[in-house]
């Protein structure tokens, strides 16, 4: 009975990473396309777009707060408004560039979470199979935990670059803004736990393959 319930459940967990997978891979086709159809959807409806970067504000209790801005900035951003003291600004344009440069990290992001899903799917299947101590699992628990780091490294990255550069085109804004912090502790983290994982799941399949050898 053990048995038969631990079948299904991984095959509902194979179902589930499928369904992730898939709307992972189409919400990231999306987002391609509305980044390259922007401009015309906007001049189409007669409204700009709405953007977000991760940014930092002085110390603050104000949730939400418009900023002010001088300069020619203002013929290509509509309105600003930062959301929190240490948040979001939300920026309404209809500028290419800057639409791309702040939807480049959401676009990695997605890839990275679904490569992750496509690694995950891989390892399910093989317990599906009834090969869960695999080499290709330790090997794929390997990459993941590379992935992970990728992204816990390079979105933030990408992110502060965007941030510098849209915060260039706001020309003096009230109150001073500066870009959101450089690097996701947490991420860098989960993903070293990972590599310690993969490293002790490759140990234990040598000791299983010795002990095979040796009876």
């Amino acid at each position: 009975m053990a048995t038969t319930s631990n079948i299904r459940l991984i095959r509902w967990v194979k179902v589930g990473l499928d369904v992730l997978f898939g709307g992972v891979v189409i919400a990231s086709c999306i987002l391609v396309l509305l980044t390259a159809t922007a401009p015309l959807l906007a001049n189409r409806f007669g409204t700009p777009l709405t953007v977000s970067i991760p940014v930092t504000v002085g110390a603050g209790d104000t949730p939400q707060f418009d900023v002010s801005f001088a300069g020619s900035s203002s013929a290509v951003i509509q309105a600003a408004v930062v959301e929190e003291a240490q948040g979001t600004l939300r920026l309404e344009t209809k500028n290419l560039p800057l639409i791309a440069v702040a939807n480049l990290a959401k676009l990695l992001t997605g890839l990275g979470f679904a490569y992750v899903l496509w690694l995950l799917r891989g390892i399910v299947q093989k317990v599906q199979d009834g090969d869960p101590f695999a080499e290709e699992n330790g090997r794929r628990i390997r990459r993941l935990g590379f992935a992970v780091l990728g992204v816990g490294i390079l979105v933030p990255v990408v992110q502060y670059l965007a941030s510098l550069e849209i915060l260039s085109w706001l020309s003096a804004p009230v109150p001073l803004i500066r870009p959101g912090p450089l690097f996701d502790n947490q991420v860098i983290l989960i993903s070293l736990l990972i590599l310690v994982l993969a490293h002790i799941w490759s140990y234990g399949l040598e000791l299983e393959r010795e002990r095979s050898l040796t009876v």
